[in-house]
């Protein structure tokens, strides 16, 4: 393991279960940018899923930091109602986030899976300004959206698999109206992002990576 490398967990390290690998899907954009990373440089990778022994695994032999605060369902809990001002909403996403002014993160790359389908989306935009204070000015954004009229009710538990595939597990077999984002809808909730590359994947997903 290289010297370097070290994670920030919030949560427990949960390990694979036969689920993830019964419902592996092909993420071709994700695995790009994973097989195109440098292993020479330093990254800082954000990923807002519990911590999984996969993407431990993936990164382990890069120098990196990994952030794994584990606060997918904490974020889909926060509304633009409750949290109505841009201060509140500063402190709840310190809250999960651990990132803080004064001890600034420099992330490359931010995992969010499906979570953008599940956001209001006036806390999306609030959530991309928050973190926009520790980005890295070649930020890789990846995530899933949903193309069909419906979606699974709540985001689904990603996790990267060993033989080079991502699980999905969902926790509801019940659905709920999608949002629908198209291309250019996308980029506007999620300015001042651009997608780079985006590509239709099984399970009505179109996976996508953004760049500043």
């Amino acid at each position: 393991m290289n010297s370097s490398y070290q994670y920030i967990p919030l949560a427990k390290v949960d390990s694979l279960n036969s689920k993830d690998s019964d419902n592996a899907i092909s993420s071709p954009i994700l695995f790009e940018l994973l097989n195109g990373l440098s292993t020479e440089e330093h990254h800082q990778i954000l990923d807002v899923m519990p911590a999984r022994q996969g993407i431990i695994d993936v990164f382990s032999d890069f120098a990196c930091k990994l952030y794994l605060p584990g606060c997918l369902q904490q974020l889909c809990n926060i509304t633009s109602d409750k949290y109505d001002t841009a201060n509140k909403l500063n402190r709840v996403f310190t809250k999960n986030f651990g990132l803080y002014k004064n001890q600034r993160a420099c992330l490359n790359i931010i995992f969010l899976w499906d979570l953008p389908n599940y956001l209001d989306k006036q806390v999306m935009q609030s959530l991309i300004e928050y973190l926009s204070q520790h980005m890295h000015e070649n930020i890789k954004l990846h995530m899933y959206i949903h193309t069909r009229q419906q979606m699974p009710s709540s985001p689904g538990s990603y996790c990267v698999l060993p033989e080079g595939k991502v699980g999905l597990e969902r926790s509801s077999d019940s659905s709920i109206k999608s949002p629908l984002y198209f291309q250019e809808k996308l980029q506007k909730l999620l300015h001042p992002f651009k997608v780079k590359r985006s590509m239709l994947i099984s399970g009505g997903l179109q996976e996508y990576i953004l760049e500043l």
